[in-house]
């Protein structure tokens, strides 16, 4: 039972019972029309009562959503942070290894920098936004590292820097010695 029809029937309970209860001790005689308008008023009060108690549910349950997700990025956040430490060294040293590449395969500048956005997966539209240039040009970029690199799409230069890195598909190992990721 969904948490709209409990509270729908709590407040058809209430309703129907406030009304018994508005009659019985009414002291004017029992006419249809006078029945009848109490029985609106109630379901006006009880649907403003229910209403009002389902939207406090909602927003409780918001809440303590919204905290859950804020402690899952703190706790991300922290996760992320100990691991940049860790690898710190690591990823500067790629870093230097990849600019090296780049400079043996004679990239220019642009095309270097548009090398290492498409390492980090941006596609050509982003790319074009961060350089505020234009797509076509971001792609003739593309192009021409593909052509120096001896590449012929994206994957296959991510390949050339990471392949190594990453364990092998269903080896326990990498050939650069790491254990799997798990």
């Amino acid at each position: 039972m969904t948490r709209q029809l409990k509270f729908a029937l709590i407040a058809a309970a209430l309703f129907l019972t406030l009304t018994a209860f508005e009659q019985w001790r009414s002291p004017e005689p029992f006419e249809i029309w006078h029945f009848l308008g109490d029985l609106f008023e109630w379901a006006l009060l009880a649907g403003g009562v229910a209403m009002t108690a389902f939207t406090s549910a909602q927003a409780r349950d918001f809440r303590l959503e919204r905290l859950e997700l804020i402690d899952d990025l703190q706790t991300a956040r922290r996760e992320g942070g100990r691991w940049r430490a860790a690898v710190a060294a690591h990823v500067s040293g790629l870093s230097r290894a990849i600019a090296v590449q780049f400079q043996t395969w004679a990239l220019t500048d642009a095309e270097a920098d548009v090398a290492g956005l498409l390492l980090k997966g941006l596609s050509h539209r982003e790319i074009a936004g961060l350089r505020q240039s234009s797509e076509v040009t971001v792609r003739q970029h593309a192009t021409m590292i593909y052509r120096k690199s001896g590449l012929s799409n994206r994957a296959q230069l991510t390949a050339f820097f990471l392949e190594d890195l990453l364990p092998e598909a269903g080896g326990s190992e990498t050939k650069a010695g790491l254990l799997p990721v798990r």
